[in-house]
């Protein structure tokens, strides 16, 4: 942690020095084992080079029933359950990856190695990543790229709760009702998709979105469980059926909203990313870092005036002391432009790209051939690695997504816009100038790509109308 440590006696106390003596003694086993990841796939019917990937890691700190074995275990359903489909005769459109990653917990090291080592693969051929970690029993979580956030919601619409009945994605929506406040009420019941949470770190998706710009989504139920087993030798078996998903029910639902996924994104013709809710969801981190510029400034300024006046001095307890703050310059105002133009371009170039779809499912598709379709989803693949700075995060170069990324002291915690955000927390205003610029970039080329797409299939939905009109 970025603070000073300190061990023995705590100044101004009473007792003696003898009583803050420890003796500590450390062992540390540094040999080196080696990892195992465990990928299968299916190949692809019609587009094998396009990927769609599913996975959970296989090792545990200790015993692991719950992290990671009840989201393994899921995982292994929708595995087993696809190839009883293969056997059938079923083949998907595109090639699936199953995939059992090894050395999460030492720090995402085999999802990590297997990204690194594919990452040019990844980035011609990878269409979607989907993780899930430990699971419990409760409400469904939702967190990803918002590209897929109506994809999803979706197929959360169709798995019934085990429990209450009713689709999983419906009590997530009241849950989250219950928890909110004011206008995030409205919000829940109006809007059509339930929004889903940014990507930090804390399991395998992290390599795939912010090394190799895969479009990502991590699931999971949770919330009626009863934790404290967290990482320890009562991980095992007897906790999880006396305390956590005791009757698998909620395993079996991960499987199907994951299988589903799965299923649904290697069946599409047309890639089913959806742009309007990112660029909604953009609008919001653009709102939020210009409020915390604010709010610094009003915070700063009032600290100032407060040491001014004496208020620090006059509340300290000269028997307890502590130390008065010092004085801070202003924060400057910032160049927000660049973002806030990024921003409403990729609003015109979602919008545009909604249309485009509308078109299309209004002509029933007509003009759109396999040739054509297949240009318009090599489009849509680059959409989430336009969101790449090839250069990273100030400071953290393995990090190129511009939109989300773990904050630099948060642990798992998702830090939106970090280039701009975090600069702004630490009072590097300097940095934080120099940044709205490249992000504001990135906006602009996502929504330069999105427009791309758009325009395509535009063009063959137009000439599909023509040639049903013709006939």
């Amino acid at each position: 942690m970025p603070l000073t440590y300190h061990l023995g006696q705590g100044e101004g106390t009473k007792e003696p020095a003898s009583a803050a003596k420890v003796h500590l003694k450390m062992f540390s086993n540094w040999d080196t084992k080696t990892l195992y990841d465990v990928i299968a796939r299916i190949p692809g019917s019609t587009e094998p080079d396009e990927w769609v990937i599913r996975g959970n890691h296989h090792d545990a700190w200790v015993n692991g029933a719950d992290d990671p074995i009840s989201g393994m275990s899921a995982e292994l359903e929708e595995a087993r359950s696809l190839g009883e489909l293969v056997k059938q005769g079923w083949k998907p459109r595109r090639t699936i990856i199953y995939c059992a990653w090894d050395g999460e917990e030492p720090g995402l090291l085999g999802s990590t190695e297997w990204v690194e080592t594919h990452v040019e693969e990844l980035k011609k051929h990878a269409v979607m990543y989907l993780n899930s970690d430990s699971t419990g029993r409760g409400y469904l979580f939702l967190e990803g790229s918002h590209g897929l956030e109506h994809f999803i919601n979706g197929v959360a619409a169709e798995v019934t709760d085990p429990e209450k009945g009713g689709s999983v994605l419906e009590r997530t929506r009241k849950v989250e009702i219950a928890r909110s406040h004011g206008g995030d009420k409205a919000e829940l019941r109006n809007r059509p998709d339930v929004r889903i949470g940014a990507l930090g770190d804390g399991s395998d998706y992290v390599s795939f979105l912010d090394f190799a710009g895969v479009p990502a989504l991590d699931l999971g139920f949770g919330g009626e469980d009863r934790g404290s087993q967290y990482h320890s030798i009562y991980d095992d078996f007897w906790w999880y059926t006396h305390f956590a998903d005791t009757e698998f029910v909620y395993g079996r639902a991960l499987a199907q909203v994951g299988g589903t996924a799965v299923m649904r994104m290697a069946d599409a013709e047309l890639l089913p990313y959806n742009f309007s809710n990112t660029a909604d969801t953009v609008a919001t981190y653009v709102d939020e870092v210009k409020k915390l510029l604010k709010t610094e400034q009003e915070e700063i300024a009032e600290k100032n005036k407060e040491i001014d006046e004496g208020v620090f001095e006059a509340s300290n307890d000269p028997k307890n002391p502590v130390a008065i703050p010092k004085k801070e310059d202003a924060p400057p105002f910032l160049n927000f432009a660049p973002i806030e133009n990024g921003s409403a371009a990729l609003t015109a170039s979602a919008k545009l790209y909604e249309q485009a779809v509308k078109a299309v499912e209004s002509n029933g598709g007509a003009g759109l051939d396999a040739a054509g379709i297949d240009e318009i989803n090599r489009l849509l693949m680059q959409t989430e690695r336009a969101y790449f700075n090839p250069e990273g995060l100030p400071g953290r170069s393995y990090f190129k997504h511009q939109l989300y990324a773990p904050g630099a002291y948060t642990g798992y915690g998702v830090k939106t816009l970090p280039a701009v955000r975090e600069p702004i927390e630490q009072h590097k205003w300097a940095i934080a100038e120099a940044q709205t610029g490249p992000v504001g970039k990135v906006l602009m080329d996502e929504s330069m790509a999105i427009k791309a797409a758009a325009e395509k299939l535009k063009g063959l939905a137009g000439s599909g109308a023509s040639a049903a009109g013709g006939r």
